[in-house]
């Protein structure tokens, strides 16, 4: 009898697995940027011996202009990783730092440099599995454009494992009404989109 795939994916908050929840797909997530990315994978390592596709979702941000709200994206490379893109999503190189990025002078520099989308915890998932020979990929849905700034300044509100300071934010953020709106208006229809095309996905 042939064991089932397991499937495994890692986000950086609750909201972006929830239309994954009871699937088939195993979702771990403990918050944004590198060093809790790391820990969800530990949480799914200690609890699955064998792990046959590991999955990094959520939320990015265009760097490239063509990319337009909800589309899906797949990685052609995070950083220096090499990984494969999914069929029927938009293919770009994937740009993972440990910070939100909003400026959109900066964002014009990484388009320069290659890479078409940017997120915050796809490295060390790349790395693991570059080094554990786990198929990987890196599947993002856009919330947010590559011509759009963001006057709040998230990074200041975060705690010293990374995590967003949610009080902090909406505090500072009745200055920058429109930026919270965007964050929140977006975000979980993003979600959902990505998690119906995930669940119909054939891995």
């Amino acid at each position: 009898m042939v064991p089932p795939v397991i499937i495994v994916a890692i986000a950086s908050s609750p909201f972006e697995t929830a239309p994954l929840r009871g699937s088939r797909i195993h979702t771990f997530a403990e918050g944004p940027g590198p060093r809790l990315a790391a820990r969800a994978l530990e949480n799914a390592v200690s609890r699955f011996p064998r792990i046959d596709v590991l999955l990094s979702i959520g939320l990015c941000g265009a760097l490239d202009p063509a990319l337009g709200l909800e589309t899906i994206v797949s990685a052609t490379r995070v950083n220096g990783h090499a990984t494969v893109p999914l069929e029927r999503t938009a293919h770009r190189a994937l740009l993972s730092v440990d910070r939100f990025l909003g400026n959109i002078e900066e964002k014009a520099r990484y388009f320069a440099d290659g890479f078409g989308m940017v997120e915050m915890e796809a490295e060390p998932l790349a790395r693991w599995a570059a080094q554990a020979g786990t198929r990987f990929h890196a599947v993002k849905v856009v919330s947010d454009l590559a011509g759009e700034a963001f006057r709040l300044d998230f990074n200041r509100y975060r705690d010293a494992e990374g995590r967003f300071r949610v009080g902090s934010i909406a505090l500072h953020g009745l200055r920058y009404p429109a930026d919270l709106y965007r964050m929140a208006s977006r975000a979980r229809p993003a979600s959902a989109k990505l998690g119906e095309f995930l669940l119909n996905y054939e891995f």
